[in-house]
C-alpha cells in the first residue's frame, strides 16, 4: 500500500471528459484554489468532487487555500508578452494605463493600490513564481513603469512579488474573509492559509472559522521569511504545514530551497504534525506526458525526508495530462515508500521532554515502539479529534495504520496523514464491542490475516476527544 498520500488541485483540466473521476481513484485529497475561479464554479466542482467520492466508495479530504495577502495582476483579455529590455506599466484595475517613459510596450492591470503606494524605483518586481522579472524605473502617483529583465509570457492573474517592498498587511484579506464563509457553509475539510508569519495569523483564522460555525483545522503555508523565524510557535497553532516551495524560492532564493525544505519537514516531523510539499512536483507534465528524471527524484527526496503527501497544483489544475500526472506520482511515490526505512529514533529527542507531560504522546509512542517489537501487522488508533491518528502517523514507520472515528471530517483529514486509513463507525456500547468490530472489518477490508497482531490505542471512556490512555495488543 503507498503510505505517502497525494493532493492534487482541481481546475479545468480535471474538469473535462470524466477525467476527475480516474484521478479521485489516486488522489488522497483535493485542493480548491481560492485564487483563481468564482464561488460558483468552487461549488460545481466540491459538489462532483463528494458526488464521485461516494460512488466510488472513497473519503476525500476538500482542502479550501486562500488567497491571502498575495497580490496577483488582474484579469486580462490575453496573456502579455513581456520582451526584455522593454519599459511598460502597471495600472490600476479599470484605469486607462497611460504612458511610460519613452511609451509603454505594454500594460498590465494591478488590482492592489498599496502596491503603487509602497513602489520605488529600483525595486524589483518578481512574476509568476519567478518566470519573469522586471525592475521599477519610475513610480507617479496609480501608476509604476518598469523594464523587463526576464521576459516570457504573463497570464492574467499570475502572482506580482516585491522584492523587499515593505507594507503593513492584514493576514486575512476581505476576500478571504468571503472565502472562509463559503467554505464553512459548504463544509470544506481543511483550510490552506497563505503567507503566514506567526501563530498569531492562525490564531486569526481559527477565531473566524469558529465564530462562523465552523470546526475546519488548518494548514499553514510556510512560504514568508518571518515564518521561518518563528516555526515552532506556528507548529504549535497549526494542524499542519506546507511547504509552499513557490514564493520561497522567490523571497529567499532557489538554491535555498531544498534546505529549507528538509528544515521545515524535520521541524513538522518533532512537532508531530501532518506537512505537504508542494510546487512544480511534476511541472513538465503541465505540457509533457511524462516527467522528468530529476522531478522523479526530487519527488522521492521528500518523501525519504518524511513529507506526508505531496501536490500537484497547475499539472492537474490546467495540465495537458492532469491524470498521466497523478498516475505518475503515484508511481514514484509507492517506489519511494518501498525503500524508505524510517526509524522511531528520529523524533525521540524531541518526545523525551513531552513524555512526562503529555499521556497522549506517551501512549501513542508506547504503541509504535511495541507494535515494531512484537512484529504487529496494524496499529489501530481510536481518534476523535484526529490527534492520536496524527501523532501515530509520524511514529508509526513502515507500519499502515487504521483510525477509528465517528466523525465524517475527521475520517476525510486521515487522507493527508501518511499511512493513515479511515475506519468509519457507529457509536458502539462498550470498548470491546467498538473493538471487536474493528477486527472484523481488518480481516474482511483491510487485508489482515488470521493470527495478525494487532496495537489498539484508545480512550476509556470511548468517544472523549483528547483522553487516549491506553494501549492493548490483541490476535485476530
Amino acid at each position: 500500500m503507498r503510505k505517502t498520500k497525494i493532493v492534487i488541485t482541481m481546475g479545468p483540466a480535471l474538469a473535462e471528459a470524466g477525467r476527475l473521476r480516474g484521478a479521485l481513484e489516486i488522489a488522497d485529497a483535493v485542493r480548491l484554489n481560492a485564487s483563481h475561479g468564482d464561488l460558483g464554479g468552487r461549488l460545481e466542482a466540491l459538489t462532483e468532487i463528494r458526488r464521485i467520492s461516494g460512488e466510488i466508495g472513497r473519503r476525500v479530504p476538500v482542502l479550501l487555500d486562500l488567497q491571502g495577502p498575495k497580490w496577483r495582476v488582474g484579469a486580462m483579455e490575453a496573456p502579455q508578452e513581456l520582451p526584455v529590455g522593454t519599459i511598460g506599466v502597471f495600472h490600476p484595475d479599470g484605469e486607462a494605463p497611460g504612458t511610460g517613459p519613452g511609451g509603454a510596450a505594454w500594460a498590465v492591470p494591478l488590482p492592489h493600490p498599496e502596491l503603487f503606494l509602497g513602489a520605488k524605483a529600483g525595486q524589483r518586481w518578481i512574476l509568476d513564481d519567478g518566470n519573469l522579472e522586471v525592475e521599477v524605473t519610475e513610480v507617479r502617483p496609480r501608476l509604476v513603469a518598469a523594464r523587463v529583465k526576464v521576459g516570457g509570457l504573463l497570464k492574467p492573474r499570475k502572482g506580482v512579488h516585491p522584492i523587499g517592498l515593505d507594507v503593513a498587511f492584514d493576514p486575512l484579506t476581505p476576500k478571504d474573509l468571503v472565502d472562509i464563509r463559503w467554505g464553512v457553509e459548504h463544509g470544506v475539510d481543511l483550510f490552506a492559509q497563505s503567507f503566514v508569519r506567526r501563530a498569531e495569523d492562525v490564531r486569526s483564522l481559527e477565531a473566524v472559522i469558529k465564530g462562523l460555525g465552523g470546526s475546519q483545522p488548518i494548514i499553514s503555508k510556510i512560504e514568508h521569511p518571518a515564518a521561518l523565524d518563528n516555526l515552532h510557535e506556528i507548529l504549535e497553532a497549526s494542524w499542519g504545514v506546507m511547504v509552499a516551495r513557490g514564493d520561497l524560492g522567490v523571497e529567499l532564493g532557489v538554491e535555498r530551497v531544498p534546505n529549507l525544505q528538509k528544515h521545515i519537514i524535520a521541524s513538522a516531523r518533532h512537532a508531530l504534525k501532518p506537512v505537504i510539499t508542494a510546487t512544480q512536483m511534476l511541472e513538465s507534465m503541465i505540457e509533457s506526458p511524462q516527467p522528468t528524471r530529476a522531478e522523479a527524484s526530487d519527488v522521492a527526496n521528500a518523501i525519504w525526508d518524511g513529507t506526508d503527501a505531496v501536490m500537484l497544483s497547475a499539472e492537474s489544475a490546467v495540465g495537458k495530462f492532469p491524470v498521466d500526472a497523478i498516475q505518475w506520482l503515484a508511481r514514484i511515490a509507492a517506489d519511494a515508500d518501498a525503500h524508505f526505512r524510517p526509524r522511531l529514533g528520529r523524533t525521540e529527542d524531541a518526545l523525551t521532554q513531552r513524555l512526562s507531560s503529555r499521556t497522549d504522546v506517551a501512549v501513542a509512542f508506547a504503541a509504535c515502539r511495541t507494535a515494531q517489537e512484537i512484529g504487529a501487522s496494524f496499529i489501530v488508533v481510536f481518534t476523535e479529534g484526529g490527534g492520536s491518528a496524527r501523532m501515530v502517523s509520524r511514529l508509526a514507520g513502515d507500519l499502515p495504520v487504521v483510525g477509528v472515528t465517528m466523525d465524517l471530517g475527521n475520517a476525510r483529514r486521515m487522507g493527508v496523514m501518511r499511512g493513515v486509513q479511515s475506519l468509519l463507525l457507529p457509536k458502539a456500547q462498550s470498548a470491546d464491542e467498538a473493538m471487536a468490530t474493528v477486527e472484523k472489518a481488518l480481516l474482511k477490508s483491510f487485508g489482515a490475516l488470521p493470527g495478525a497482531k494487532v496495537v489498539f490505542t484508545l480512550g476509556l471512556p470511548l468517544y472523549q476527544e483528547g483522553t487516549t490512555n491506553s494501549l492493548k495488543v490483541i490476535e485476530l
